[in-house]
């Protein structure tokens, strides 16, 4: 009887984390591969935010009281929009607040971009400026195969997300042997290294364009650095 009863808790233990665990793999997981139609995206999120403000969420309304009159994120990133780099998960910092995010298409900056990390700099006193590419990045990857390719301008204002990623690109092809039917493991590796270069530029830049945040950064009030974020392994490093 002493035998089987740890043997009872340990099954009823597995059961509840099996459960659990199909539970939350369809929250995560599944919710999107169902989702056909406008409608049901929209309905999607309604429905999500629904479930954030439940009874249940009370550290989350708690969290969200605290920071409702003012912010003070110790943190600014720059990122790319791809689905696949939601910026406060993968820096696990899912408390309101913590972080103040940028993002576009390729993690480019332009006026706006470079306006919004003054003020997060100037007014925020953020501590930390972090520009982060990933890889297989597709606005990269567009850039890339229309260098290679020389297809047409892409439509709408895509072309300026391309024309923003061709410096860093013409900056890697120049450094490497492309051979005309580039693709596979090669493409990849050019498509990554690019990615970094890119962030390298755009780090340089934000030094050079702003005197809000290169003062704040010679007076040690702020640190600007380059990362670069694994898609398959989920870890982030600091391109140097």
């Amino acid at each position: 009887m002493n035998l089987m009863q740890p043997i009872l808790y340990l099954s009823l233990l597995c059961c509840i984390i099996f459960f659990l665990y199909i539970i939350l793999y369809k929250s995560y997981f599944l919710s999107a591969s169902k989702i056909t139609t406008p409608d049901e995206a929209l309905a999607e999120l309604l429905q999500g935010n629904k479930k954030y403000n439940s009874f249940w969420h009370f550290i989350t309304r708690a969290n969200r009281k605290s920071v409702s009159l003012v912010q003070r994120p110790f943190a600014i990133i720059l990122s790319c929009s791809d689905s696949r780099v939601p910026t406060e998960i993968i820096f696990n910092q899912k408390g309101l607040g913590n972080l103040f995010i940028i993002r576009n298409a390729g993690n480019v900056v332009d006026g706006i971009v470079l306006g919004s990390i003054e003020y997060g700099v100037d007014q925020l006193k953020a501590l930390l400026i972090i520009v982060l590419g990933h890889e297989r990045c597709g606005a990269v990857t567009a850039t890339i195969e229309k260098i290679i390719t020389k297809s047409p301008e892409q439509p709408g204002h895509i072309k300026d997300i391309i024309n923003a990623i061709k410096p860093a690109a013409h900056n890697i092809l120049e450094k490497n042997d492309i051979p005309e039917d580039l693709h596979g493991q090669a493409k990849d590796d050019i498509i990554n290294k690019t990615v970094k270069e890119n962030v390298r530029l755009v780090v340089e830049h934000l030094y050079k364009e702003s005197q809000i945040i290169s003062n704040a950064v010679d007076s040690k009030k702020i640190k600007l650095v380059g990362a670069y974020y694994d898609l398959d392994d989920g870890n982030i490093k600091l391109v140097r």
